[in-house]
């Protein structure tokens, strides 16, 4: 019986062959050979990081201005008060003592004597050199003027809006008002003869044995002239025995020179521990961190402004 062998039909799989899927297998090698896509960049990241840096560092900026007019037009005048209770526990003991300085050299910052100006309610320790660093606590005798009560003209300078301002209304005198001063050789009374700035016409006073001129700025905030008010002594002057020195700092309107070295060291630590607290904040518990942070920053802070504010005038 003869067998018939039939040729298969295209397409239909068989035993010992698999069907081929070419379309799929080319698919997967393009999906496979083809390079990754890019990121898609954020636009504008690079500028919203730039104005947030450029605002951040301006608010810190205005932050510290208003900080130190804080600490200048109020904190100081805290300050001054408690400068000038030193002085007079230590003016009251040297009068009683007779061991007040009259004459000769005398070191600045020594007290020499009080003030005093009852139209305007002021009583203040004098202290000798009218420097920023003598003016904070109170007003200063210039080096180079006699002390009140002796033959020539004593130079007192006063801050008109900061450390207390004990000659905040010196403007306010007139002609006929008297000034009281005590040092150690006694109490003398001045009367005013003429208030002036110094940018005024010349005027002409009576030539007096002994004369007081209390000198402060004008105007008070941004000063750009000095307030002058002169008085001649009633009485007989003594002679002189003081007023040979002449310091440069001593000259009303000028800032000190002496705590440039002093603020660059404290501006540097006030950086270097705010660094440090920032980059401790970021590791450690930031409510722990900044408590303790906190007193050692306004300290530093305080010391900062405190030298800065000896640059300025000496009768701001």
């Amino acid at each position: 019986m003869a067998t018939t062998l039939s040729e298969p039909v295209v397409g239909e799989a068989t035993a010992t062959e698999p069907p081929v899927k070419p379309r799929r297998k080319a698919v997967r090698r393009r999906r496979e050979t083809a390079p990754p896509r890019p990121p898609h960049p954020k636009s504008g990241s690079r500028d919203w990081d730039t104005a947030t840096l450029v605002a951040g560092g301006l608010t810190v900026l205005a932050m510290l201005v208003v900080a130190f007019g804080g600490f200048l037009f109020g904190a100081t005048k805290l300050q001054a008060n408690r400068t000038q209770d030193v002085l007079f526990d230590e003016i009251k003991v040297s009068l009683a003592q007779a061991t007040v300085p009259v004459g000769g050299v005398i070191a600045s910052g020594t007290p020499l004597g009080i003030v005093e100006i009852p139209d305007l309610g002021v009583e203040q320790v004098f202290v000798a050199g009218s420097a920023s660093e003598q003016t904070i606590g109170g007003p200063g005798l210039r080096h180079d003027s006699v002390l009140p009560g002796q033959a020539g003209v004593s130079v007192l300078v006063g801050r008109r809006s900061s450390y207390g301002a004990p000659f905040a209304h010196l403007g306010d005198l007139r002609t006929g008002d008297t000034i009281l001063v005590t040092t150690g050789q006694g109490r003398f009374t001045y009367v005013v003869d003429l208030v002036r700035t110094s940018d005024a016409p010349p005027a002409s006073i009576v030539q007096a044995a002994s004369r007081l001129t209390l000198v402060t700025s004008d105007p008070a905030i941004a000063p750009s002239r000095t307030l002058q008010v002169s008085a001649q002594l009633q009485g007989d002057a003594l002679p002189a025995s003081s007023g040979t020195a002449t310091v440069a700092d001593d000259v009303p309107g000028v800032g000190s020179s002496g705590r440039r070295v002093a603020l660059l060291l404290w501006a540097q630590l006030l950086l270097i521990v705010t660094g440090g607290v920032t980059w401790a904040s970021m590791r450690l518990p930031g409510r722990a961190v900044w408590i303790g942070a906190v007193p050692v920053l306004l300290a530093i802070l305080w010391n900062v402004f405190e030298n800065l504010a000896v640059l300025l005038p000496n009768t701001l």
